[in-house]
């Protein structure tokens, strides 16, 4: 296993432009064989173009989910899960043309789902059924008239008919050899974890249920019953059910396929899998359905290899000591509440299981918390969290993604908030629709409750100034402080002494500010600043999903 660090070992998609990641692909690819192959990169770029609908036989891509993020996100997959496997067997390493070929099927595999020139018929969804065949035929074709090998065009086909996992069948003689066949498997095994690993594999379903419901049409208005197509209601209802995915889909399948992702924990070195990381993570932020409890977590945790069965029955057996102790009785109000708040009391009680992994250090914190923090963790600052504010951040960033439950679950990421940086008072503040004042909407703290449905002028106080210029701000002594304004202040019991204030930002547009207020332990820092800036992103992030309620007058 080698263990050093590794250049283009940035882990699963985040948010960067698309053509960033070509640059990962191709950082790849140079570690691997010095060089990359003109065909290969010409190949790249021609599916680009193909994906923008610059080719005269396609229109551009219009489907949400199985866009050109998700092919970039499997052809950077495949070509690490190559790269692990060359390094594990350097006696068999995979030649450039196998290579290259490996790579032109994760990039083409889910190519059917573009349209036809001259189709102006609904996005594309309504060929899921046929998008894998489409997509092969799309791919020989292209191979062929490019002048690559007939190797390669022979190859990308057949490996690519390992993504029809509706129409699953024997394929293993297709292949010339164990080699080729090993490169095949990498194709799916790159598919399923490259899009559930996503750091925006949650937000993305909705798209994924629009794929599906233009199918749905389409095959009612064709007479055709698709059997085979499992009919979801809602996008929630794909949401709530993405641990089953997981487990009765997704892990069956990873197992079928030789578990070709565990060559990913060979490229990255170090025992890290990002991948495996994200998932659970992305998984983990479902745990608070009704039908979801921590301990299936477990079982998640360790198909994914990151404990072992003697971490998870010592973690499962102090589950049951626990609970047989008494420790745990809920009445039947508590029974009846909302799934947070009994996820706020298993964590506080210690029978939750996720929590009992992580003090038995059978998964480090960063298993859970880096795929859901990603887009917003700083290396920097993950480097320099301890494993409280990592189990803190992980339950802000599971809360916000329910914020829509109700905007109470503001008031508990805001306890969660003071008790993380410390201080006596958390504000958060929302623009109202005409910008000229912003809504005190969820306070926090000792104060909570006292503000009511006031607000403040955005060109008034040091929140005014960071919401006004898009910045963050930090007040030691707000007395001292020119842009701070004691008429907030008035009416309350107690009064601000210091003020830590960043902008709440989505997309590049500020929709108000968070603020934390009156430091018991001293000053307000830079690394409050971090946190506190990672906390405004989360919450922001699920505000935009918010509409904003008028302020009553």
């Amino acid at each position: 296993m080698v263990a050093k660090k590794r250049t283009a070992a940035a882990g699963p998609s985040s948010s960067k432009p698309r053509s960033a990641d070509l640059e990962l692909l191709y950082a790849v690819t140079r570690e691997e064989y010095g060089r990359i192959h003109p065909r290969l990169k010409k190949m790249l770029q021609d599916v680009a173009d193909l994906y923008a609908g610059r080719w005269p036989s396609h229109e551009a891509c219009e489907v949400a989910y199985h866009d050109f993020s998700h092919a970039v996100d499997a052809a950077v997959a495949v070509a690490r899960i190559a790269a692990g496997w060359n390094r594990a067997h350097p006696a068999n390493k995979f030649d450039e043309e196998l290579y290259c070929a490996a790579v032109a099927a994760g990039i083409f595999h889910d190519s059917g789902y573009i349209k036809d020139k001259g189709d102006r018929e609904g996005q594309g969804g309504k060929l899921t059924d046929t998008h894998v065949q489409r997509g092969m035929e799309l791919a020989e074709n292209y191979l062929r008239q490019a002048g690559w090998p007939e190797r390669a065009a022979v190859f990308v086909p057949a490996a690519m008919a390992f993504t029809d996992y509706q129409n699953e069948r024997d394929l293993d003689h297709l292949f010339r050899d164990e080699q080729e066949l090993a490169a095949a498997r990498m194709i799916p095994t790159a598919d399923l974890i490259a899009q559930i690993a996503d750091s925006r594999y949650i937000e993305k379903i909705d798209g994924l249920f629009t794929e599906f419901s233009e199918m749905y049409e389409h095959l009612a208005q064709n007479g055709t019953p698709g059997g085979r197509t499992q009919i979801y209601q809602s996008a929630q209802e794909i949401r709530d059910g993405i641990i089953d995915f997981y487990e009765q889909f997704v892990a069956p399948r990873l197992a079928k396929f030789g578990h070709m992702d565990h060559y990913l924990t060979v490229y990255f070195g170090a025992g890290r899998n990002p991948y495996h990381e994200n998932i659970a993570a992305n998984l983990s932020s479902h745990l608070l359905g009704s039908r979801y409890q921590w301990h299936r977590l477990g079982d998640v945790l360790k198909g994914l290899g990151l404990i072992n069965d003697r971490q998870l029955l010592g973690a499962l057996e102090r589950q049951r000591q626990v609970r047989n102790s008494g420790a745990l009785k809920p009445d039947a109000d508590q029974l009846k509440a909302t799934m947070l708040l009994q996820w706020l009391n298993a964590q506080t009680t210690g029978d939750n299981l996720g929590d009992m992994l992580l003090e038995m250090d059978a998964v480090q914190p960063t298993a859970l918390a880096h795929g859901l923090l990603q887009q917003n963790l700083p290396d920097q600052l993950l480097e320099n969290l301890d494993t409280i504010e990592l189990r803190t951040l992980l339950q802000i960033s599971v809360m916000a993604q329910h914020l829509g439950r109700g905007p109470w679950m503001l008031v508990k990421i805001m306890e969660l908030l003071n008790q993380l940086l410390s201080c006596e008072n958390g504000s958060i503040m929302l623009a109202t629709p005409n910008r000229n004042e912003m809504l005190i909407a969820s306070p926090g703290g000792p104060r909570a409750g006292r503000f009511g449905s006031r607000s403040v002028p955005v060109d008034k106080g040091l929140a005014g100034w960071v919401y006004s210029n898009d910045k963050p701000a930090i007040a030691a002594n707000v007395l001292s402080d020119q842009r701070f304004d004691s008429t907030v202040d008035a009416g309350l019991n107690s009064a601000t002494r210091s003020l830590l204030a960043v902008p709440l930002r989505v997309n590049g547009t500020c929709l108000g500010v968070l603020e934390a207020v009156n430091k018991t332990n001293g000053s307000f820092n830079e690394h409050d600043l971090q946190i506190l800036t990672v906390i405004a992103n989360l919450i922001a992030t699920a505000l935009s999903e918010v509409s904003m309620p008028e302020k009553k007058e």
